[in-house]
């Protein structure tokens, strides 16, 4: 089976086309939260989502939108982002995003916006140390899947022993799980690249195979950042869609 894994969209249209455009026909999307928040179409996106009827999880600005947690949490232009986003998601929206859960389980992989270690904390998995109490949560499970630092990495620890490897793929790539391991894999961001690759980013995995790709895929960032003007967002948010940071 396909697993196609869409993260991080936020509000980002244009990126979630085009990367559902490449991954085609697989045969099951999942994605581990933040529909909205910095981007332009938070309506769409979510309705979107809600059409596919896929396996999402909820991320902290889905919850902090949602008044699920604080919004003094964000930073100036993620807080502003944040308000302009309630106030434009529709009431079906906003039901939706409530709704989803702190984390998902197959017989084959947990899937969490940031960390298994208390998932509405939102703790940050940026490096092998921080990396390590989300492995201890995995109980029998090999498999996670992340996503919350929009970028493309995947770490990965031998089972039964503490030491943890993080391996970058911000210009995508092809990796073989193989047996003995465990790994959280998180395949960046669709919609706010943060890798210094500025092109949205998705994966595939491949669960007969056993493997991961993961992918970058361009798209019309100067008509994002047009709606994004058009709304007021704040310059900091739209500049940062140039160069992937």
């Amino acid at each position: 089976m396909k697993y196609g894994i869409i993260s991080d969209i936020h509000g980002n249209l244009d990126a979630l086309d085009a990367v559902l455009d490449r991954l085609g026909n697989v045969d099951e999307i999942i994605c581990p939260g933040d529909i909205v928040g910095y981007g332009p179409d938070p309506n769409e996106c979510c309705r979107k989502l809600r059409s596919l009827r896929r396996p999402v999880v909820i991320g902290n600005h889905d919850a902090a939108i949602t008044g699920l947690m604080d919004l003094s949490w964000f930073n100036p232009a993620a807080y502003e982002a944040a308000l302009w986003t309630r106030d434009t998601l529709d009431e079906d929206n906003l039901r939706y995003l409530s709704s989803l859960p702190a984390k998902y389980s197959t017989e084959e992989f947990l899937l969490v916006h940031a960390s298994l270690n208390n998932p509405m904390e939102f703790h940050y998995i940026l490096s092998p140390s921080m990396a390590r109490p989300c492995f201890e949560e995995m109980s029998d499970y090999t498999l996670c899947f992340i996503g919350h630092t929009h970028i493309s990495e995947i770490f990965v620890q031998r089972i039964g022993e503490n030491g943890v490897d993080e391996l970058f793929f911000t210009r995508g790539g092809k990796f073989d799980l193989r047996s003995g391991f465990r790994y959280i894999v998180n395949c960046g961001s669709v919609g706010q690249p943060r890798d210094g690759n500025k092109d949205a980013a998705c994966g595939i995995f491949d669960s007969e195979a056993n493997s991961i790709e993961i992918i970058r895929v361009p798209y019309d960032i100067g008509a994002v950042q047009a709606r994004m003007r058009g709304a007021g967002l704040p310059q900091s948010l739209v500049s940062r869609l140039d160069c992937g940071e």
